[in-house]
């Protein structure tokens, strides 16, 4: 009898290690499709800061280039991921390279 309740009790601890709540994780500048959309060539970087704020990554080698990266990882579920890649010349954002995810932000 004691070794079935053991049996049964083991059962019951490793299934519900299967329900243990996990938590989502974000990562880097939260921004929306929108706010990506009203940039646009010629802005300064402190206008570009005004709409996306301050960007998490900075290239040191290049200091033309800035980068906002945001990741969202629902718990249990595949990573989403979304970045705007701005490139300036003379101090005027010349490039714009963006791969958004709507979906992943709230």
């Amino acid at each position: 009898m004691q070794k079935i309740l053991a049996v049964l009790a083991l059962t019951l601890f490793l299934s519900s290690c299967a329900w243990v709540h996990k938590i989502d994780i974000e990562q880097g500048n939260v921004f929306t499709p929108e706010m990506a959309d009203r940039l646009h060539p010629g802005m300064s970087l402190s206008q570009v800061k005004e709409v996306m704020g301050t960007p998490l990554l900075l290239n040191t080698f290049a200091d033309n280039r800035v980068t906002y990266v945001y990741t969202m990882k629902p718990g249990g579920k595949q990573m989403g991921e979304q970045y705007v890649i701005l490139t300036f010349k003379h101090g005027r954002l010349q490039t714009i390279d963006k791969n958004l995810n709507p979906a992943i932000v709230n």
